[in-house]
């Protein structure tokens, strides 16, 4: 089928949305969407509306002014999941097979959904600091945690410090709205994050920055970071984007040990970006 000069601009128009909406985080209302619930706290305000995401029916949890995607479930028959970075979380699970989880930063609680519904032994900690998203996971998004599952209504940064329990994997998947909170990119969080693993353990963290430009200094401060604490550091990309120049998700890991995670990862990990070289990340930094 040929489309006509006029439907082909307005498909290249919706192209262009979607790949801004897919690299930033913002959403646009299309007129199918369905708004079912809104709601404020302190931490914030958030909808939840049943849309197309990623050309999938889908109930989306969207927080901020902008209205930035945080979480949510496709309402199709594929098994994917909706959100990249969630699908390369659990497939690290399945392959490190791990015991005992924490979970920092809960959002609309559809990755912990999943991590029950395939391993209902887990014994997993979520740390969330708005109760209202533990309201809108079991309400809208029919999170129903296992007699092996605490949710804990603190600040990820409190949960530490007062927690003496070790994991066998961290997952950090905390946001206010597109931007990771800069309390867990010091080296002192990075230091935290270590002494909570248990010996082979490994720390997981979700973050959306550029690889290369002015936009990769979140990306970069995260790595370096870690790299005070840490000896073995590798970035995975969540999902395929068409630049390293445009902001996505990637999977930061970082561990004490040797344990190969490639083939847990269905993208193959990327060189850490140098940050000794970098005149601008240094001069940002300073």
């Amino acid at each position: 089928m040929q489309l006509s000069n006029k439907s082909t601009s307005i498909a290249r128009v919706k192209w262009s949305i979607d790949l801004l909406c897919a690299c930033t985080g913002y959403t646009e209302y299309m007129p199918d969407d369905k708004r079912i619930h809104a709601t404020h706290s302190k931490f914030g305000h958030y909808e939840v509306i049943d849309t197309t995401y990623n050309n999938r029916p889908a109930r989306v949890l969207y927080s901020g002014g902008g209205l930035v995607a945080q979480s949510g479930v496709a309402l199709d028959d594929v098994p994917e999941l909706l959100f990249d970075y969630n699908q390369r979380f659990l497939e690290l699970v399945r392959g490190l097979r791990p015991n005992r989880v924490l979970l920092i930063g809960g959002g609309a609680f559809t990755l912990p959904n999943a991590l029950l519904a395939e391993f209902p032994k887990l014994r997993l900690d979520v740390v969330e600091i708005d109760p209202v998203l533990f309201q809108i996971g079991q309400q809208y998004f029919d999170f129903t945690p296992s007699k092996h599952t605490t949710v804990h209504i603190i600040a990820g940064e409190k949960f530490l410090e007062d927690s003496e329990q070790q994991y066998d994997l961290i997952v950090l998947d905390a946001f206010f709205e597109s931007a990771i909170p800069s309390v867990f990119q010091t080296n002192k969080n990075a230091r935290q994050m270590a002494a909570h693993l248990r010996l082979g353990g490994v720390l997981a963290i979700n973050i959306i920055s550029s690889y290369y430009g002015h936009r990769s200094f979140t990306l970069r401060r995260q790595i370096e970071a870690l790299g005070t604490a840490f000896t073995n550091v590798q970035l995975f990309p969540a999902g395929y984007e068409p630049s390293l120049w445009l902001p996505q998700n990637f999977i930061v890991t970082a561990q004490n040990g040797i344990r190969e995670l490639q083939p847990y990862m269905r993208y193959a990990a990327v060189q850490l970006p140098d940050n000794t070289g970098d005149a601008l990340y240094r001069n940002a930094a300073s």
